[in-house]
């Protein structure tokens, strides 16, 4: 049965990735399942999407007839979304943003973390936010490395910790472990059980990570050669399940 499932939790990912392999590592679609690094995501009946500096809102309740019903302008090189309850976490070059979904036609800002130019895709629970933050190339001046926001107050998220990381990509959070991808780097597995003090356990390396999936007990790792399945009931040290090349 575990088989089973692999195969079809790798055929959703190859779908949801498939955007990735022809358009680098930013580009992915998400239903609250997604990776890091998505560009879209599906909230209910709406697809939002990440456009430069905007997002765009369709309401896809009737395939047959998608509907836009909004543009709303977030700042500077909007890069990811990550939805979490009735809240999208937007990942920009200038920043962490908030959005709430009470209208979903119509998110509205509530709070923003502002940094220097960088590369940060977001991902958060109840009260804490975890970024990555690639300061290289296009992404310009940072300290490489996974910033913990304490989000209580959504309208003033708070910089908690910064846990130093060389060229992180894209992360995903599982319990009190955050799991950030290195790309040539390796896999780094982070104990978060005190987000304001947070620990590197271990690296893995067995390919070149770029985002990854948490999903119940298994971690699907989207890498260069296409995907890595783990199993993760033991986090002190995740089990390699398997690989899928294409």
């Amino acid at each position: 049965m575990i088989k089973a499932n692999i195969i079809v939790l790798i055929s959703l990912v190859l779908f949801l990735s498939s955007c990735q392999k022809d358009g680098g590592a930013d580009a992915a679609a998400s239903t609250g399942k997604g990776g890091s690094l998505a560009r879209f995501t599906i909230v209910g009946n709406y697809l939002y999407l990440a456009d430069y500096n905007t997002i765009e809102v369709f309401d896809i309740s009737n395939p047959a007839s998608t509907e836009k019903k909004s543009s709303v302008n977030v700042g500077f090189g909007v890069e990811t979304i990550f939805p979490y309850k009735d809240k999208l976490f937007i990942g920009s070059m200038d920043g962490m943003y908030i959005y709430d979904l009470a209208d979903p036609k119509l998110p509205k800002k509530l709070g923003e973390a502002r940094h220097v130019r960088s590369c940060d895709p977001v991902v958060a629970n109840d009260s804490i936010a975890y970024v990555t933050l690639r300061g290289s190339g296009n992404c310009g001046a940072a300290t490489d490395g996974l910033y913990t926001y304490n989000i209580t107050n959504l309208t003033n998220p708070v910089q908690k910790s910064l846990l130093p990381l060389s060229s992180p990509y894209g992360l995903g959070l599982k319990d009190t472990v955050v799991f950030v991808c290195r790309a040539g780097a390796g896999l780094s597995v982070v104990n978060v059980k005190k987000p304001e003090a947070p620990t590197l356990m271990y690296t893995l390396k067995d390919d070149t990570y770029l985002d990854v999936i948490p999903y119940d007990d298994l971690l699907i790792c989207y890498v260069q050669s296409g995907i890595l399945v783990y199993d993760t009931k033991n986090l002190n040290q995740i089990t390699k399940l398997g690989n899928f090349v294409y």
